[in-house]
């Protein structure tokens, strides 16, 4: 990866973590009763396309935080007045579409939001996504051939209904 130059707020200074802070990030998850045993400093340093992660460090030098980014998305559709299982149909060959296209482009999760209950329904029990809050559904994106949201086969080149087969 490109040594990307530090970046400056104020009187911090914000620079990508790295391996040289493995010892030290042990340290603080270890010392951390809101953080120990859920996580260890591979969350900061083990990272896939889409995720970033930075250290504060005070004018002194010392870090004051540590915080990871990754990309997400998010959605807004409008649907036109269509019969509902060709909203249906296309929503299912869409979202893997669209899926594909985003893990191609190292996203890790769509987010959209909807008042409507079938809407909704239907995202969760068809396309697999969650409510972590009223109004709100997520998606992980999984990474072919593996189950998981944080490995990724990147080289996904979607076809309209994103199989191979079309």
């Amino acid at each position: 990866m490109a040594t990307q130059p530090p970046l400056y707020f104020d009187e911090y200074t914000v620079r990508r973590a790295g391996e040289e802070d493995r010892e030290y990030l042990t340290q603080i998850i270890d010392a951390d009763p809101y953080h120990k045993g859920l996580m260890d400093a591979d969350f900061f340093l083990q990272l896939v396309p889409g995720e970033d992660a930075w250290a504060v460090e005070d004018e002194q030098g010392r870090v004051v935080l540590y915080f990871k980014t990754a990309t997400a998305v998010r959605l807004s559709m409008l649907f036109a007045n269509q019969d509902s299982n060709v909203i249906r149909d296309v929503l299912k060959k869409g979202m893997n579409w669209l899926q594909g296209v985003l893990i191609g482009n190292k996203f890790r999760e769509i987010i959209f939001d909807t008042a409507g209950a079938a809407l909704r329904a239907m995202a969760k029990r068809r396309l697999g996504f969650v409510d972590p809050a009223p109004g709100t559904l997520v998606k992980p994106l999984l990474i072919l051939g593996t189950g998981s949201a944080l490995a990724g086969h990147w080289h996904h080149r979607p076809t309209a209904s994103g199989s191979e087969g079309g």
